[in-house]
């Protein structure tokens, strides 16, 4: 297995240690820095396929989306709820209960905050899914943006070679081996 996710299955596993599923008053979540940064500068909504409209959805059917793609929070030590992962389900809530005080959503409660590394990759993970795990407009041009624009930077000018990357996908080290997980052609991408 790939250092780097070995290191995170490690991570991963003692954090999941105690966690409470917990019914939690929607107006005590906030996103967590790190995601409230990322939200200020990607629109994740943009990469999502245009049938994607939950308008016509009714509110139990968003709640029940709350219990099969849970709220992933830790709690502070003022009582408020970190949200770490959960970001389209939490989009979805905000349309429902954005002004209820008495609304209650189900969350996974961490025990503790992970760590920088750790809570990076559980953000990256989480808004990685809908687009690559679950085939969400899998298209050349949106697949090579929003995968540079999550993994790479100075250090690491290949999303392949980024430690995150190689955290969450460590089989996937080349375009071509990208390009035939999601079906798509490797002209279509233009990542190194």
């Amino acid at each position: 297995m790939n250092v780097h996710a070995e290191h995170f299955n490690k991570s991963l596993d003692k954090l999941l240690v105690d966690v409470k599923l917990e019914m939690v008053a929607f107006n005590q979540i906030q996103l967590e820095r790190s995601l409230k940064t990322f939200c200020e500068s990607f629109n994740l909504l943009s990469t999502l396929k245009p049938s994607s409209d939950d308008s016509v959805e009714s509110p139990a059917s968003i709640l029940l989306d709350s219990y099969q793609a849970p709220l992933l929070a830790s709690k502070t030590e003022a009582g408020y709820y970190r949200l770490i992962s959960g970001l389209l389900t939490y989009q979805k809530l905000c349309k429902i209960y954005a002004g209820d005080a008495k609304a209650l959503v189900p969350c996974i409660v961490l025990p503790r905050r992970p760590n920088k590394d750790i809570l990076h990759l559980l953000m990256l993970n989480d808004i990685v899914r809908p687009l690559l795990k679950q085939f969400v407009n899998v298209s050349g041009d949106s697949i090579t943006q929003s995968l540079s624009a999550w993994f790479i930077t100075d250090e690491h000018p290949s999303v392949f070679n980024s430690p995150q990357w190689q955290s969450l996908f460590p089989m996937i080290k080349t375009k071509t081996q990208l390009c035939e997980w999601l079906h798509i052609s490797t002209k279509v991408v233009k990542l190194r």
